[in-house]
């Protein structure tokens, strides 16, 4: 008797197909390109002030993560429908936020050197909970931990948290992101306006 095995294992066995994910979904907010500009201006003074060695991420990929949806070997499209269902029934005004400050974060090899919020951030936790709130209502489960911050750099080395010069500016939308991995390529799946 003949035995088939399903095609996902098949094309893995012929090394057509890979369980390895490839990309990452998120919700985001970003920074208007004004303020990003002042952002990357700010991480490239901050590198050379303290020798790091970490290339610090371009302008238009510098964001605060709102939910990471997960890692996939190819992203579900029933996946992309739903929580794209979910980020319409956001209702919040626009807000704005500030960060204050610097540090690093605990990492693997390489640390996250982040842009944080003494203050400032509180309405972002508002828009965090809402967003799993409609999340919650298509049956996903989001992640409840939140620390607002804005990625500036990987480094080997880890800062103490400092202040720095604050960056302001008016939250209207947030987005929908596909990240390719390892490709520094950013896919927007969606944008959805505050107010």
């Amino acid at each position: 008797m003949t035995k088939f095995i399903p095609s996902a294992e098949a094309q893995l066995s012929l090394g057509l197909g890979s369980d390895i994910p490839t990309e990452r979904l998120f919700f985001a907010v970003m920074p208007d390109p004004a303020t990003a500009w002042r952002i990357a201006e700010l991480a490239e003074g901050l590198r050379a002030e303290h020798g790091l060695d970490g290339r610090p991420l371009a302008r238009e990929r510098l964001h605060v993560t709102l939910h990471h949806l997960g890692d996939y070997a190819g992203l579900p499209p029933s996946l992309l429908a739903k929580v794209q269902q979910a980020a319409a029934r956001v209702r919040m005004p626009e807000f704005e936020v500030c960060f204050d400050e610097v540090g690093s974060f605990a990492g693997g090899r390489q640390h996250p050197f982040v842009l944080r919020s003494e203050h400032g951030a509180d309405l972002l936790q508002g828009l965090h909970q809402e967003l799993a709130r409609c999340l919650q209502a298509i049956g996903s489960r989001p992640d409840p931990g939140f620390t607002p911050h804005l990625t500036l750099l990987y480094d080997k080395r880890r800062l103490p948290v400092q202040p720095v010069q604050p960056m302001r500016w008016l939250v209207r939308e947030f987005v929908l992101i596909r990240s390719y991995l390892g490709q520094t390529r950013y896919q927007m799946e969606g944008r959805w306006s505050l107010g």
